[in-house]
């Protein structure tokens, strides 16, 4: 038989959904409950209430913890594919710069190598005419120390006009990548002779208002060409529209911390439509197969290489550029 005066030993049983005065009681209640009377009648449904808690908020931890390292698993995941992502744009991005950049080059060259046609192409003529007039004077005579003396100096102005051209031209492509200070408007003066034969031709007036120099710092070919973009747009505009007066007015000036270079027309200005995506890649004002818009996107990165910014606005003349450039030192 049991001898029923042997002692067991009770065994708590944790509930799956406890229920009850002591369910929404807080635990820490619980526990001082307990501490402060273990005789109490509900002893055993306060320790079952606390241990059927320990047990869920160890799941809930468990629980938590998978959820986090899944999460971070999936955003390391995610990470990557973002990086990659990125890294892949920036190659796109890159070699459609260095696209639009070749493009640019090829146009400039096209450009200049005209231009140099029409700048040789006065002075080998002058040149052409003073030898016929040199054989025909020598036949009748009238050739002597003085009509040599004259001749030669002719001879040699031509000569230096050429020299001093291709010195600008190869001046112009030579690959200088190194940034230094220069002269704005020795710069300006420059470009003009560049074009001076081809503008006469299209009978262009290019007024430039400033008479002080200032200098400012970057690489200068890179400037030269932003301008050469500019005033060679005004100069299609011109021919397009068949324009009778035909000026283009440059001003620059320092502002504050700033030096300021205008270039505005009077070829009747950018239509609104377009104005606010000038400076976009394949954007252009002109007809089908006559620009690339690879100009003044070019244009807007080199002014963001002489840490400036470049922008435009129609006024009552035509279109105004402003080119904006921060001072070196600031």
């Amino acid at each position: 038989m049991t001898n029923p005066f042997a002692k067991t030993n009770p065994t708590i049983k944790r509930r799956t959904n406890p229920e009850g005065a002591y369910a929404n009681l807080d635990t820490k209640d619980l526990i001082n409950e307990v501490r402060t009377n273990p005789h109490h009648p509900d002893v055993n449904r306060i320790l079952d209430e606390i241990l059927f808690r320990s047990d869920k908020r160890q799941k809930d931890l468990e629980n938590s913890k998978q959820s986090l390292e899944s999460s971070q698993n999936e955003l390391a995941t995610l990470n990557k594919h973002l990086e990659h992502k990125i890294d892949e744009e920036i190659k796109i991005r890159e070699n459609s710069h260095k696209m639009y950049e070749q493009q640019a080059k090829m146009a400039a060259m096209g450009e200049m190598m005209d231009a140099a046609a029409h700048q040789w192409k006065q002075p080998l003529n002058a040149l052409s005419l003073m030898s016929d007039m040199l054989q025909s004077d020598f036949k009748d005579g009238d050739v002597d120390q003085a009509y040599i003396d004259e001749v030669t100096e002719d001879i040699q102005t031509q000569i230096s006009h050429m020299v001093t051209t291709l010195s600008e031209f190869r001046n112009f492509f030579r690959p200088n990548k190194e940034a230094k200070s220069f002269g704005i408007k020795r710069s300006l003066q420059s470009v003009l002779l560049l074009v001076n034969d081809e503008f006469i031709k299209n009978n262009i007036n290019v007024h430039i208002e400033s008479d002080n120099e200032l200098l400012i710092h970057g690489i200068e070919n890179e400037f030269k060409h932003l301008v050469l973009n500019i005033i060679n747009n005004s100069k299609d505009a011109f021919n397009e529209r068949e324009l009778k007066d035909r000026n283009i007015y440059i001003n620059f000036y320092k502002e504050d911390n700033h030096v300021n270079l205008e270039i505005e027309d009077d070829a009747g200005g950018i239509p609104e439509s377009v104005i606010n995506d000038i400076f976009k890649p394949d954007i252009t004002t002109k007809a089908d197969g006559e620009g690339t818009g690879i100009g003044l996107y070019m244009s807007m990165q080199i002014a963001q290489k002489l840490h400036g910014t470049l922008s435009v606005h129609n006024t009552d003349r035509g279109a105004q550029f402003l080119l904006e450039i921060l001072l070196h030192g600031y």
